[in-house]
C-alpha cells in the first residue's frame, strides 16, 4: 500500500476495517532497510484521518504496535516531519510516541521543531489517551 492508495480508501469505514488497513500498511513497512519517513507519516495521517469517523479508540495491540514503530522514526530535526509527527501521535492516541516528542523540548532544537511540539503539549497536555478531547 502506497499514499495514493491510502488516499483513494473511504474517509469513512469501520474500526474493524480501518484497523486491517493499517495492519496491512505496517506489515509492509515494518523490516523495510529504507523508509521515507515523511511519506509513512502522511500514510499514517491519512489513517488518522478516517480514525475519527469511528469514534473509538484503535485496539490497544495496534495502538502498541504503532506507537513502537512511531517511536522508531522519531526525528526532531525536521519541521515538516515534527508537524505530521505530532498530528498522527495526537489522532492515533499514542502515549509513548507523545512522551518522546515531549521529551525532546530538553533539547536544543530548531525554533519551529520547538514551536510545534509546545503547541501540541500545551493544546493536548496530559489527555493524550482521550479520543476527542475539546479545549
Amino acid at each position: 500500500m502506497n499514499l495514493n492508495e491510502i488516499k483513494q480508501l473511504p474517509d469513512v469505514m469501520s474500526k474493524g476495517q480501518l484497523e486491517s488497513y493499517i495492519i496491512q500498511y505496517l506489515d509492509s513497512i515494518e523490516n523495510l532497510e529504507k523508509l521515507n519517513i515523511l511519506e509513512t507519516l502522511e500514510c499514517f495521517s491519512e489513517f488518522a484521518d478516517r480514525k475519527t469517523y469511528t469514534y473509538e479508540l484503535l485496539s490497544d495491540s495496534l495502538r502498541k504496535r504503532l506507537d513502537s514503530f512511531l517511536q522508531k522514526i522519531w526525528n526532531d530535526t525536521s519541521s515538516e516531519i515534527v508537524d505530521v509527527y505530532s498530528s498522527v501521535v495526537v489522532n492515533l492516541n499514542l502515549k509513548n510516541s507523545y512522551n518522546l516528542m515531549k521529551e525532546s523540548l530538553n533539547k536544543d532544537l530548531d525554533e519551529d521543531v520547538r514551536e510545534i511540539i509546545e503547541e501540541t503539549v500545551d493544546e493536548i497536555g496530559e489527555d493524550i489517551e482521550v479520543p476527542f478531547k475539546i479545549n
